[in-house]
């Protein structure tokens, strides 16, 4: 079933497409989504008023001239180098090198720290360790992240939505636009978002943009010109230390007050706004009160940091506001992870959520490719009754640059599938969003993927949220998602069928993924 059954909610089962029925937890989730004056599977206001777009507004981009094609070709040849490089100098065969920590290591440091609790996993029948302040107090110790009263949250499902706040936001900026992306790319979505960051330094609006380094020439060169050229800070990121690392949160922060966080960047692939584009399945956030204030704290220590080092034709920024009075009821914690380390903030915070669950862990995430803690904190939730369910990339959605470990990501669910995870792959255009609730009152959502790539190489922010109101809304776009994906039942219906480059990937990039024998035997403490 698609749902475990929760004795003391008494709901009628819903029947989703394909038949499968609903749990009395999935219809009372619905029905606190529409309780909240929204729709059950999303269609989320924005904060402010969206101008109409008038009649062919989003424009195509001009053609690249032959010198700007010939740049990309380039970019791609040099972020291969530096991807090959990084992955030779981690692994400490070289003079003078080190090899950092292996993921069997590093998990096996994640899943001690957790474990070193004074509060003992639990299953059904048992109320959420996610409710409990002291458990929470241990979760805010591990990821150095705190839980700040008194802030709003919303979630953004899909690009029209998402890209409707920012275009909003941006427009009517008074003060300062903050922007932390992968990429912008030279489409209608990447060269709108340009004109607009250069409409509003032309009112006098504080704009900085930090993008990766590497990445603008392969996907933005000349959007990127445009803003400079026009006198819109750009900072391009590169750690001359880890030159394969990657800028990859991805984040908007406006007049020091709205702040929204999650997968997308600034491209038609997740804003929809090329009807002839792509149309990735994404979501974002939105949130306002004290953790707007902590997002810009983070932010600006980035940026003056930069700043500081000198050579580079930027301003700092000044000292923020403050905290700002409370807006709402959410309770938020910002979480900034700047691999590698050997104690990673995130997913200290994902494992300990696992490990808090008692009902039901909802994991959406396009690559999943798990780190062996996070395979083991979910065969013990499995194995003390917890409903887990993930929604992952199928051979067919994943994007074509991600082809390669398809077959790497339905190898990580092998393991899954036996021990009564409901595993769903997704169905049509590709899934990018990523974002994980648990028992109805947590959730985490940002840039992390479960990926060995976010511990290892590349800069991620993501936010942990305590809301009931916001989790119920996330959990019915969730299932929504889930009843358009293809259930499976059985590890033969996962077709692992490996290609030859499936097979060079997998024992060359993701070996250290699958140890000889698991970090815990279940019930077992390390």
């Amino acid at each position: 079933m698609l749902l475990l059954a929760i004795p003391a909610l008494t709901a009628a089962q819903a029947v989703l497409p394909g038949g499968y029925k609903t749990s009395a937890l999935t219809d009372k989730t619905l029905k606190a989504a529409a309780a909240f004056g929204r729709g059950a599977y999303g269609d989320f206001p924005s904060v402010l008023p969206v101008p109409p777009e008038p009649p062919g507004a989003h424009k195509p981009p001009p053609d690249p001239q032959f010198i700007e094609q010939a740049s990309v070709y380039t970019g791609y040849v040099a972020t291969l180098y530096y991807m090959m490089r990084a992955k030779i100098e981690d692994s400490g065969i070289l003079p003078g090198t080190q090899a950092v920590p292996s993921f069997g290591d590093v998990s096996k440091k994640v899943i001690a720290a957790v474990k070193n609790s004074g509060f003992t996993p639990r299953g059904p029948g048992h109320g959420s360790l996610l409710a409990d302040a002291g458990f929470l107090a241990e979760m805010e110790n591990l990821s150095g992240a705190r839980f700040l009263d008194g802030n709003t949250s919303d979630f953004l499902i899909d690009g029209e939505s998402s890209f409707a706040v920012k275009d909003s936001l941006i427009k009517n900026a008074k003060k300062s636009i903050y922007i932390a992306s992968y990429s912008f790319h030279d489409d209608v979505t990447g060269f709108e978002a340009a004109d607009m960051l250069i409409e509003a330094k032309k009112r006098g609006v504080e704009v900085k943009v930090i993008l990766d380094s590497k990445v603008i020439y392969t996907a933005g060169a000349r959007v990127v010109k445009r803003m400079r050229d026009a006198g819109v800070e750009v900072l391009r990121h590169m750690d001359p230390k880890r030159k394969g690392d990657y800028w990859h949160m991805k984040m908007l922060l406006v007049d020091d007050k709205y702040a929204i966080v999650g997968g997308m960047n600034y491209s038609d692939h997740y804003s929809h706004k090329n009807p002839d584009g792509p149309m990735w399945r994404d979501t974002d956030v939105l949130y306002t009160g004290p953790a707007a204030a902590e997002t810009r704290r983070i932010f600006s220590g980035i940026w003056n940091s930069a700043v500081e080092k000198g050579g580079l034709p930027l301003t700092a920024i000044a000292q923020g506001p403050g905290a700002g009075a409370p807006a709402g009821s959410a309770r938020v914690a910002v979480i900034f992870q700047d691999p590698p380390v050997s104690s990673p903030p995130i997913l200290l915070n994902i494992v300990k959520a696992i490990y808090g669950a008692t009902r039901q862990i909802n994991i959406e995430n396009p690559y999943y490719v798990a780190v062996p803690a996070i395979t083991q904190a979910i065969l013990e939730a499995r194995a003390r009754g917890v409903e887990v369910n993930i929604l992952t990339n199928s051979k067919k959605s994943i994007d074509a640059e991600a082809k390669p470990m398809a077959d790497i990501i339905i190898k990580g669910l092998l393991p899954l599938v036996p021990a009564g995870v409901n595993v769903y792959l997704k169905k049509g255009q590709t899934l990018h969003s990523k974002f994980m609730t648990v028992d109805g009152v947590y959730c985490n959502i940002g840039s992390y993927n479960f990926h060995p790539r976010s511990e290892r190489y590349d800069t991620e922010l993501n936010v942990a949220i305590m809301d009931s109101a916001s989790v119920a809304r996330l959990n019915a776009a969730f299932l929504k998602d889930l009843a358009e994906a293809e259930a499976i039942r059985t590890v033969a219906d996962l077709g692992y069928e490996p290609g030859w480059l499936s097979k060079i990937v997998g024992k060359y990039f993701y070996a250290e993924l699958s140890p000889a024998k698991p970090l815990v035997r279940l019930g077992e403490e390390l």
